[in-house]
């Protein structure tokens, strides 16, 4: 056999095996990214301790974190900014939506080990182990936290958008209340499904809530009024024409900036146990494109199993 013909057969088997090879790296690909779509029930959490300090009020704080996928650019010190924002006002419960992780550090742990509390995590979308990078819901707390599930709603057919909440009970001295987080389509069919989900598995759960999120609505719509028909929204409780209640700003074309309330904190109780001493947004900390909305609440009367002996 002639050398240009050995030559041919020789770039035509490494043609071979590099495509064997870009196809194997392919497939492998593809099975990683959809291996992101198993489910998300698994709860993971973190303890790190018990506060003994009394229950004089009970700080809240909701933020969406906006995870940095795919750039991951400033993630770090945006959560800086996140972490001033929660010692400067000394909050007591974190309610917390596009909580990420990578390989690097899981965003829930690393908040938790600087603020000393508890955490409860759930993925949403993504899976660090398999592409790098994930997102999901946490709820963390200085008071001991009790996992009490998760739910997916019923959101798109995309299977990589998938929308959740995550259910905790708080324990605290004046008894137990439970903390939920969520993150609702931007979709307002989806969006006005999730609602009736969301507001069926909480009062399923719990007679005392603490609801927090990105409900990805403005509070014209109409699926914010039914939340406030059965759930008390804590800023308007106290601000009911609060000059500024925008949490988002997006850049439409040709039309501006446009001034969105999308994230909200509700109170839901069927007895009156609770009452809400403050509320407002935060909007000085540059960690996300959304500002944070806290409540201040405090106890009417002691709750059952609670330690505490007073009321207001």
């Amino acid at each position: 056999m002639q050398w240009t013909q050995k030559l041919t057969l020789h770039g035509q088997e490494l043609w071979y095996k590099a495509g064997a090879i870009s196809t194997t790296l392919e497939f492998d690909l593809l099975r990683k990214i959809l291996s992101t779509i198993r489910q998300t029930s698994e709860i993971l959490t973190i303890h790190q301790g018990t506060s003994v300090d009394p229950l004089p009020s009970l700080k809240v704080i909701s933020a969406n974190l906006c995870h940095p996928w795919p750039r991951l650019q400033r993630g770090e010190e945006r959560l800086q900014q996140f972490l001033q924002l929660v010692q400067d006002h000394q909050a007591d419960l974190l309610i917390l939506q596009e909580v990420w992780g990578t390989r690097r550090y899981q965003v829930h742990a690393w908040l938790a080990e600087r603020l000393a509390m508890n955490a409860v995590y759930v993925r949403t979308n993504g899976d660090y182990l398999q592409i790098g990078f994930e997102e999901g819901l946490a709820i963390l707390s200085r008071y001991p936290l009790l996992p009490k599930g998760s739910k997916i709603l019923r959101s798109s057919l995309h299977p990589f958008a998938r929308r959740q909440a995550l259910a905790a009970t708080v324990k605290t001295p004046g008894g137990d209340l439970l903390a939920v987080s969520t993150h609702l389509s931007i979709s307002p069919w989806c969006n006005r499904r999730q609602v009736q989900e969301l507001i069926e598995w909480v009062e399923k759960q719990s007679s005392h809530a603490i609801i927090g999120g990105d409900f990805n609505a403005p509070e014209t719509a109409s699926r914010i009024a039914l939340l406030k028909q059965r759930w008390m929204d804590t800023l308007r409780h106290v601000h009911p024409v609060h000059a500024d209640p925008t949490t988002h700003q997006i850049a439409v074309p040709f039309v501006g900036k446009l001034r969105l309330r999308l994230d909200y904190l509700f109170l839901y109780q069927k007895e009156k146990l609770w009452q809400i001493l403050n509320a407002g947004k935060e909007a000085r900390y540059s960690f996300s494109d959304h500002a944070a909305v806290w409540t201040h609440l405090g106890l009417r009367k002691p709750l059952l199993g609670s330690s505490v002996q007073w009321g207001f």
